[in-house]
């Protein structure tokens, strides 16, 4: 019997006279339980900074903001409160292709309401599943109704990645036995 360590906690008993596959599945099956990501390990590394602005500004304003820290949506806040959330994809459909000025046009006016969030404690996986059901690409995080940061699906897709990538680590000295 060889012990593994399984993600955060626990340990991993793996028959070694079975067959490697079945062992394989034993660590991926443990992996998959515990490196649940969480929504906050991504903010610790990212940072809190989330750019917002006021509902009556100009729509040009908001996305020459967008433009200049290269970012895809900005929180749109009436006072302290999150009103709504403005993306690239809100310019497309509600100004450029109903040929509206965005000079002329308030952010508040436009703007996709209401706001989809996700509490620190969710996993990467619920993220994602958010993202889908409600097919955006960004999520304020809040808790207790404090704003603590924003993801994206890039966000999510590279922590994935990074986990995925430590797997197959795990994976590959484990089966040539350099673990």
């Amino acid at each position: 019997m060889r012990t593994l360590q399984g993600g955060r906690t626990g340990q991993i008993k793996i028959d070694v006279e079975k067959p490697l596959s079945q062992a394989r599945l034993k660590i991926l099956a443990a992996n998959r339980f515990f490196n649940m990501s969480k929504v906050s390990e991504i903010l610790d590394n990212k940072g809190a900074m989330v750019l917002s602005v006021d509902i009556n500004e100009s729509v040009l304003d908001a996305i020459n903001l967008m433009a200049q820290v290269n970012i895809g949506a900005v929180l749109v806040q009436e006072g302290d409160t999150i009103s709504g959330i403005f993306t690239e994809r809100d310019y497309l459909q509600k100004i450029a292709l109903k040929d509206l000025s965005s000079r002329e046009t308030r952010v508040g006016d436009v703007m996709t309401t209401p706001v989809v969030s996700a509490d620190p404690s969710d996993s990467i996986q619920q993220c994602m599943e958010t993202m889908t059901t409600c097919r955006c690409r960004h999520l304020p995080v809040v808790n207790d109704g404090k704003l603590l940061g924003i993801v994206s699906i890039g966000d999510l897709v590279k922590k994935m990645l990074d986990e995925k990538e430590a797997e197959v680590e795990h994976l590959s000295q484990y089966i040539t036995g350099t673990y």
